[in-house]
């Protein structure tokens, strides 16, 4: 999930505001996006609106996204997180920047579908829960049955995956206001001005905003070369099946090679080292599925080898818990405002699913 984290909030306010926005080539639609909002605010400065609470929360959410002091507690917002410097250039591809203005006005024709599910509505019986994925099970300490020599084996599907935690609530289960559609175009703007700096967490938030609810894939190659924490726990795990496959082959009597499926059980890993993945999806589970062979020793008194083939799969669910804000650059949004846009239909969490390429390891 992305924004699990808390990242700088700095005011750009004035003239500050537009030449930050200039050096980083906003486009058409993000300066228009800002014009929205003010043309939003100064609305409702100077019609009246016989809900106050309306207006305070409008209040509050242009002075959080800003950069400002507003008091969010007659609004019954909930604000946080350090301040330290907004990270340096933004400026990305023309393609990325395109990719999350696409999402932008997918987003906005979403918003009119009106698919709000049945009160109770639940999956179908032997389906996976509400943003899971389907699968079988994995095999004891990761290892399935073996079988004599180097053959090729199928690649095992993964476990079926089921979401820690609940999420925001029911999607378009309550009713949506004019405050709620500004946070919206203010995650947006967030979206699309960080897509150069953090490409997977801009994709991941648009989607979100797109409101279609599909799954969408992610690159776990990438996120192996960014993240430490998740390419070590990766290898430790490679490792670790290999003396469990070699350690089976000598209990078995073997004298040839030895071939077992690899299919693991899901296991969770923070991106915290990566900013990028962090804002992105924060906390994942992850697997492996493949083959490994254990190989006796080719001269007498030597040692077992192993050659393994794996790819790792991961799953996460796109929501937010309500508890913590998320302040990106300039950008600050709560996770209950960003909730509460999935509870009233203008976005929609989903599963962020993904598996990397082959990857040859020995030992």
């Amino acid at each position: 999930m992305w924004g699990h984290g808390d990242v700088p909030r700095v005011s750009l306010m004035g003239r500050n505001l537009n030449r930050a926005w200039r050096e980083r080539g906003a486009t058409g639609l993000e300066w228009g996006g800002i014009v929205a909002v003010a043309a939003l605010v100064v609305g409702l400065v100077f019609v009246s609106v016989d809900n106050s609470g309306v207006t305070q929360k409008v209040s509050c959410t242009v002075g959080n996204i800003f950069g400002g002091e507003a008091d969010c507690a007659a609004a019954g917002a909930s604000t946080g997180g350090g301040e330290t410097e907004a990270g340096g250039d933004t400026e990305g591809s023309d393609n990325t920047r395109r990719d999350a203005e696409g999402d932008t006005r997918d987003s906005d024709r979403n918003d009119q579908r009106g698919n709000r599910p049945e009160p109770g509505e639940t999956a179908p019986p032997g389906e996976p829960s509400p943003g899971g994925t389907p699968g079988g099970e994995p095999y004891p300490e990761g290892l399935g049955p073996p079988a004599n020599g180097t053959t090729p084996l199928e690649n095992p599907e993964p476990p079926a995956w089921s979401p820690p935690d609940e999420g925001g609530g029911q999607h378009a289960s309550e009713d949506a206001g004019i405050g709620d559609r500004l946070t919206k175009k203010a995650a947006q703007l967030a979206a699309n001005a960080l897509a150069g700096k953090w490409p997977d967490a801009s994709r991941n938030l648009s989607h979100f905003l797109g409101n279609s609810g599909e799954p969408l894939d992610q690159d776990v190659d990438s996120m192996l070369e960014s993240s430490q924490n998740l390419s070590s726990a990766v290898e430790t795990a490679e490792g670790d099946l290999g003396l469990l496959a070699i350690e089976r082959a000598q209990s078995s009597g073997a004298t040839g090679p030895v071939t077992f499926p690899i299919n693991t059980a899901w296991s969770g890993v923070y991106l915290n080292d990566d900013q990028n993945w962090y804002y992105a999806l924060n906390g994942i589970s992850w697997n492996l599925t493949g083959q490994v062979t254990a190989y006796p020793p080719t001269t007498p008194g030597g040692e077992w080898t192993y050659k393994m083939t794996t790819t790792v799969n991961i799953r996460d669910r796109y929501n937010w818990d309500g508890t913590k804000s998320t302040q990106i650059g300039p950008f600050t949004v709560t996770d209950e405002q960003l909730a509460e846009l999935h509870r009233k239909g203008l976005a929609q969490e989903y599963t962020a699913v993904g598996t990397s390429e082959p990857r040859e390891t020995s030992g």
